[in-house]
């Protein structure tokens, strides 16, 4: 099935990324020109945001390039993340992370899911496996069950408000969830910012952010591309 295209929005803006702030065992090193970063550690799970920030009601673009052919593993984006929540007990936010190849119990592809506890910080199980204190809520239509491609470039587009969260790669739709759908009166404020997991060399590049103007109520009228209940069953690891 072919997802829904990104609708046009208004001019966006590049993203000065000098003053965000890494939590976790990522390296991460903005690039000349500010709106680009660079992660190089092969490590636990790592976020990349700006501090304070609440970009709630915007849409954030770029692209994204695993510039390396080792390894496999987890890179994305937080959404609503406040600081120290990587590892905290109780969180509210909301991660979505794209694997290359299964790692029985770990699956490839993009997933959306909520994260309300990360207090397991010396293994991060939850995060490998999307259970417990990480829970899943959706999936990519397309890129649900595939994983990225080395020395690749993704285009990505990251729509995020109260009541609608929604990905793009290259332009097509690949996850839409509204509030509701996720269990949850409103997606709480916060940061957006960037994940690695197990993963080196991944460049974030062009970043720029805009303000969302999605039409909600259309936007939910077209919606099912991507969602997938908790309750179905996981694919089993690739022979």
């Amino acid at each position: 099935m072919t997802a829904a295209a990104l609708p046009q929005l208004a001019s966006a803006a590049p993203v000065d990324l000098t003053g965000w702030i890494a939590e976790g065992q990522g390296n991460w090193s903005v690039q000349s020109g500010g709106d680009t970063v660079f992660q190089s550690t092969n490590g636990q799970p790592s976020v990349f945001f700006e501090d304070g920030s609440n970009a709630r009601g915007t849409q954030l673009s770029g692209e994204i390039t695993v510039q390396t052919t080792s390894d496999d593993d987890f890179i994305g984006f937080v959404l609503g993340y406040q600081s120290g929540e990587l590892s905290a007990a109780t969180t509210d936010f909301w991660l979505i992370d794209w694997k290359q190849r299964d790692q029985n119990p770990a699956v490839d592809g993009l997933a959306l899911s909520q994260v309300t506890s990360a207090s397991n910080a010396n293994n991060f199980t939850d995060f490998w496996t999307h259970s417990g204190g990480v829970n899943e809520i959706a999936r990519g239509t397309n890129l649900g069950s595939t994983g990225w491609a080395d020395n690749t470039t993704y285009k990505f587009d990251l729509v995020f408000t109260s009541q609608l969260i929604e990905v793009f790669v290259d332009g097509l739709k690949e996850i839409s969830v509204t509030a509701a759908q996720a269990g949850v009166s409103e997606f709480n404020d916060g940061a957006m910012g960037f994940y690695n997991y197990s993963q080196s060399s991944v460049l974030y590049s062009s970043i720029t952010k805009e303000v969302a103007s999605v039409s909600e109520p259309a936007t939910f009228a077209l919606m099912g591309f991507g969602l997938v209940g908790v309750g179905l069953t996981r694919r089993k690891k690739s022979a």
